[in-house]
């Protein structure tokens, strides 16, 4: 169902000259007080009424694009109108497209307030809408009812009773009636309590918020056939980011990551049943890059302050979306009869454009809620391991990488869980999952333990002496599993920034990797550690510099 709160009039010349021949045969006398949207309606007599529908919806960060359209019924010139929309409407990106044959005239934007804002203001709620025509009821037979009485009283009043008999059987008979009425409007009088608490409690959590204003387009055209015109524009208070959810199983080394995307609006229109897609671009961004900065030289005096350089933030790069798959298992699990409808999000990347079309009409009402849908679900097999940054905690966590990540997910938080259990949330990084991995919290049955730790000075030479510090630390790792586990330990050496600054270190056992992932000074350490054994790690650096100067770490 299309929304019932965007209505539209169109009126022909011929009609404006029907409608005022109508008017002028009217007396004064018969006109009774009209209320300010009557004088509209009676103003303007429109030869039919159309809904706005909403044809597309556009969500962006921060703002959202929509487009509606709005039938042309007959032929000739009409105005249509758009009412009821967002305060909040950008007026310079609004845009009239109509078919061929269709003539588009001026476009007036107007900002209406008071009663025409009251009139929105649940209109499009079908819940409110279908409670105000329940209390109409029962308020239309509560009213017939006390109708009744009244007539049931007036009777008493006017009869004449004859003899006794009959004084006696119509007392009876009244008493009867009377009875019967007072307790249907005792029982009318509780359905209508019940009724109206009912919509108050309705309008208090209405999904139309409250709007002291609205705006209002009306289109000129003209055309020769029925058809239609479409108006587009942008209007803020819209948005929609990415979360993530993880579930690792440490037994079958199964990973699962789970898509969702978060929408919430709050522009003052109310978007029911909607086709929507949602787009990567955040239109809050630069839109050009900037220009190189020219250096121009001149000399000073020594003693002279050279002038600071400004730099300029790096641009965030724009998010982008994957596609989602199907949601739905095995066909041949599903119950006989019509099919199941699919909500399996499809995406089109444009350029570095990335746009989720939703398969499915959502709605989304303006009060802020939160309208939670998954955008995708990947899961496949995952490599494992336990890492520890001794020198940092000794410690060791779980982590596991996962070959389907893609930089077309954009940054999000992410839920984390292992074996079923929630365990906590981090951060959705492609670049810095897929260097380090996705960690999994910490592994309590890998014991680390410091067993070394020294340090030393001393002099060396007569004449130019040197100075050197000489480190030695060693961590022990146990394995308390029932089964083996891989090891990563990270580690670091010192690196020398100065040609008079030696540095010297030696690994035992010797490191797997240098510069871990192109950190200059990281090591690292990878092996199987069987269970319930144990390994020790050792690492001795010396540094030596010129005694004369002193020395400076980072």
């Amino acid at each position: 169902m299309q929304p019932q709160w965007f209505k539209a009039a169109a009126l022909t010349d011929q009609q404006r000259s029907v409608q005022l021949q109508s008017s002028r045969r009217v007396s004064k006398k018969t006109l009774a007080p009209l209320s300010l949207f009557s004088l509209v309606a009676f103003s303007m007599t429109p030869a039919y009424a159309a809904n706005s529908s909403i044809e597309q919806v556009t969500i962006y960060q921060g703002l959202a694009s929509v487009t509606r359209a709005l039938p042309i019924s007959g032929s000739g010139e009409q105005t249509l109108v758009f009412s009821c929309l967002s305060p909040y409407l950008d007026k310079d990106s609004l845009s009239v497209q109509a078919a061929n044959g269709v003539n588009v005239g001026e476009v007036s934007i107007e900002t209406l307030s008071g009663e025409h804002a009251a009139q929105c203001q649940y209109q499009g709620d079908a819940n409110v809408q279908q409670q105000q025509a329940t209390l109409a009821d029962i308020n239309a037979e509560l009213e017939a009812v006390r109708l009744a009485k009244a007539y049931l009283q007036n009777l008493t009043k006017v009869t004449q009773i004859n003899t006794d008999s009959t004084l006696a059987n119509n007392a009876r008979a009244i008493e009867t009636q009377a009875a019967s009425i007072n307790k249907r409007i005792l029982d009318i009088q509780q359905r209508q309590a019940r009724a109206q608490e009912t919509l108050n409690q309705l309008m208090a959590g209405s999904a139309t918020s409250t709007r002291n204003s609205v705006t209002q387009v009306s289109v000129r055209t003209a055309s020769r056939i029925p058809s239609s015109i479409k108006l587009h524009y942008q209007v803020r208070g819209a948005g929609w980011e990415p979360t993530y959810q993880a579930r690792l199983n440490t037994t079958t080394e199964q990973l699962n990551i789970t898509a969702s995307a978060i929408i919430a609006q709050q522009t003052g229109e109310n978007w029911l049943n909607v086709p929507l897609t949602l787009s990567s671009v955040n239109p809050n961004q630069n839109t050009s890059g900037r220009l190189p900065n020219v250096e121009r030289l001149s000399l000073y005096e020594e003693d002279q302050r050279r002038l600071a350089k400004s730099t300029q933030p790096m641009m965030e790069a724009a998010p982008v979306i994957v596609s989602a798959r199907d949601s739905y298992g095995d066909a041949a699990l599903a119950p006989t009869g019509a099919p199941l409808p699919s909500f399996t999000v499809s995406s089109q990347n444009k350029n570095g454009i990335i746009e989720y079309k939703l398969p499915q009409r959502v709605s989304i009402p303006s009060d802020g809620r939160h309208v939670r849908t998954v955008i995708d679900e990947q899961s496949g097999n995952s490599k494992l391991w336990i890492r520890s940054t001794p020198s940092v905690e000794t410690a060791g966590y779980w982590y596991a990488s996962a070959p389907f990540l893609t930089p077309a997910w954009v940054d999000g938080s992410l839920q984390l869980y292992r074996d079923g259990n929630y365990i906590g949330q981090s951060r959705y990084r492609y670049q810095t999952l897929k260097e380090q991995g996705i960690g999994f919290g910490i592994d309590s049955n890998t014991i680390v333990k410091q067993i070394t730790d020294e340090d030393k000075q001393g002099d060396k030479g007569a004449f130019n002496r040197t100075q050197t510090l000489t480190k030695t630390q060693a961590y022990q790792f146990t394995n308390q599993h029932n089964r083996n586990i891989r090891l990563q330990v990270l580690g670091s050496e010192p690196v020398s920034r100065d040609d008079d600054l030696k540095v010297t270190v030696t690994h035992t056992p010797p490191v797997t990797e240098r510069d871990w992932n192109d950190n200059q000074g990281m090591v690292a350490w990878e092996f199987e550690l069987p269970s319930k054994q144990s390994k020790v790690i050792k690492s001795t650096s010396q540094v030596s510099y010129p005694a004369s100067k002193k020395l400076a770490i980072n």
